[in-house]
């Protein structure tokens, strides 16, 4: 069982009006606020909510018994802000460079990557090849450690690496901004060596042993494959298999 402090370190966060009131000075490093339902009416949760809007930062209006599962301290007086871990970028600020118009923009999505080798060598190719951001999800996944800083040689830190609450979610919303969501996934038929790929577009790699989960297979526009030779190798290491598909895409 992770003791407090590794929980707090994961998911460090802000607690109490005072203090969400003063983090909101620096928005960028807030990713989400939650706060308590029955008490969004107090004057002090309305400049809360007032300041949140201003800067763009995603609201979750949650009861009292989860307010007091996510906080850390149990004096969160019906409000909190979840911070955005050391070292990764913010997904606000992320959504905020989508809106300047950028039409070449290459995004990859680690469904569930968990081994710190695998991401760290995915990490370096990625920065190699052109991407501008890695997301992955804050549960059953690698990040950033000193494994996969090690395996990246200082790669993982030199590259935008963001933390999401939910993948389908976010591929979702990367929809509105004309991106395509490219998968992925042995047995699809479509080799990725003749795919056109968009200006705007997104690669989803699932897990090394689960691939992508079927609630994000649900967002994927368009599945392709790496086509292998011969019978004696059925699948490719994701890191070998990632940095292929990132291959491709920064040929076109």
């Amino acid at each position: 069982m992770p003791s407090k402090t590794s929980k707090i370190n994961k998911d460090p966060t802000s607690e109490g009006r005072r203090s969400v009131m003063e983090s909101l000075k620096n928005p960028s490093r807030i990713d989400h606020v939650s706060i308590n339902k029955a008490l969004k009416n107090s004057p002090s949760i309305k400049d809360i909510v007032s300041k949140c809007l201003e800067f763009s930062i995603s609201i979750d209006f949650v009861d009292e018994k989860k307010m007091n599962l996510l906080s850390h301290t149990g004096k969160h007086q019906g409000v909190l802000a979840h911070l955005v871990s050391e070292g990764y970028f913010p997904e606000n600020q992320f959504w905020e460079n989508l809106s300047l118009d950028k039409l070449d923009i290459r995004v990859l999505v680690l469904d569930g990557i968990q081994d710190p080798q695998n991401f760290g060598a995915i990490s370096r190719s990625a920065l190699a090849l052109g991407i501008d951001s890695i997301v992955i999800p804050k549960k059953r996944s690698v990040g950033i450690t000193p494994g996969s800083i090690r395996a990246s040689a200082g790669a993982v830190q030199n590259i935008n690496i963001i933390k999401i609450s939910n993948i389908s979610n976010f591929l979702t919303k990367l929809k509105k901004y004309d991106f395509w969501i490219l998968g992925l996934k042995s047995g699809s038929n479509k080799s990725v060596r003749d795919h056109k790929f968009s200006p705007k577009v997104c690669i989803v790699l699932g897990s090394e042993h689960e691939g992508i989960s079927k609630n994000v297979e649900k967002q994927i526009d368009i599945f392709v494959e790496i086509p292998i030779r011969g019978t004696k190798i059925e699948s490719l290491n994701a890191s070998v298999a990632a940095s292929i598909v990132m291959y491709e895409l920064d040929k076109r």
